[in-house]
């Protein structure tokens, strides 16, 4: 792990053998970091043959991988144009090509488009036509489509306002148009850009280092057209505080003011919770989140007990008014299906699960 924090700072340190690289690398892998820490280590050589192949290797699938994901936003992309629906490209190649320089250089598991509200239909309607199909059943703010092995990721806001109001209406008047491989697209601006990382690496609780390197990187292009706007409120404030300390971690050289509104007190719990966050990843991944544990994380970050109350109270309309998958995967085994009997078992299960949660730490 040293070695790859190194690696990815620029630090670089020659005389450390090869197979230290070689497991280095491994670890980037299971950090989905791959691509971009085999572009730091090969700029950095020359290195002997085993490792060069391996740097040559990871590059080759890399671009493989990056023009199956970025054929497929364009040409979904065009369609979307020619459709009429505007569209806001979150993450993903677009982000890949403006922060880390190269679509090759940045893993892809799904891509995420945000559409407004009132186009949901419209979209279903489009991607059906495309030869998409559901992937499950619709979440609070997002449905997932597949197609083959392509995972699109529809959104008409990016969480749930009860857990965080991100003020969707707001970013789409400040959305910019933009270009995709020639394809037009509309960007959040780089202020709603960095909160959304920040929402993203908080909602994951951090879980890969990817998550901080976009971050830093993030932070590196926009980070003075983003030091507190207007429109952000108090809880987007220690998202951004969070986020900046953890990138921090990652590369020192990273500078973010915290926010006026942030109190000594704030800064010293946000402190604590970077510290913990930060030694869990210099351990291992942390383990994959449920719904629960993600929705704690966001207690975590209220650092006031008033805050957290409320918070509490708004985190439990939401769990209390919407059926998960793991309700129905819960009722399925009882071979009952219906929503009107998964509803029934519904309180079953979170009394189960109440019983085996342990408490999070800080």
């Amino acid at each position: 792990m040293q070695s790859l924090l190194a690696l990815l700072r620029g630090e670089l340190v020659h005389g450390i053998p090869e197979p230290e690289w070689i497991a280095a690398l491994a670890l980037a892998e299971q950090e989905n970091l791959l691509p971009w820490a085999a572009k730091c280590l090969n700029a950095a050589g020359p290195w002997g043959a085993h490792l060069t192949e391996r740097l040559r290797e990871v590059r080759r699938n890399a671009q493989i991988s990056a023009f199956l994901w970025s054929s497929n936003l364009k040409s979904t992309l065009a369609e979307f144009d020619s459709h009429g629906i505007p569209v806001i490209a979150l993450k993903g190649p677009s982000l890949a090509e403006r922060l880390y320089g190269d679509v090759a250089l940045r893993n892809y598991d799904d891509l995420d488009l945000l559409v407004r509200r009132g186009d949901v239909a419209r979209t279903e309607t489009l991607l059906t036509a495309l030869g998409f199909v559901p992937a499950g059943r619709p979440h609070d703010y997002e449905r997932q489509w597949r197609r083959g092995g392509i995972l699109f990721e529809v959104h008409h806001d990016v969480e749930n306002p009860l857990a965080f109001d991100f003020g969707i209406a707001g970013a789409w008047l400040r959305a910019q148009a933009a270009e995709f491989h020639g394809v037009p697209v509309h960007l959040l601006a780089p202020a709603d850009e960095l909160l959304f990382l920040c929402l993203h690496s908080v909602r994951h609780r951090f879980q890969r280092l990817r998550h901080i390197m976009d971050l830093v990187l993030a932070l590196r292009a926009w980070g003075e057209s983003a030091n507190q706007p207007a429109h952000r409120s108090g809880a987007a404030d220690r998202l951004m505080a969070i986020g900046a300390r953890m990138a921090g971690r990652l590369d020192p050289r990273v500078v973010f003011p915290d926010p006026a509104s942030l109190s000594v007190r704030d800064r010293q719990a946000l402190d604590a919770l970077a510290d913990q966050l930060w030694q869990e990843r210099l351990r291992a991944p942390c383990a994959a989140l449920d719904w629960h544990a993600k929705h704690q994380f966001y207690l975590a970050l209220e650092t006031r007990p008033a805050s957290r109350g409320l918070a509490r109270l708004r985190h439990g309309r939401i769990l209390f008014t919407r059926l998960i998958d793991a309700d129905f995967a819960f009722a399925a085994r009882f071979h009952l299906r219906r929503s009107w009997q998964v509803w029934l078992l519904r309180p079953i299960r979170l009394l189960l699960k109440a019983g085996r949660a342990a408490p999070l730490p800080g």
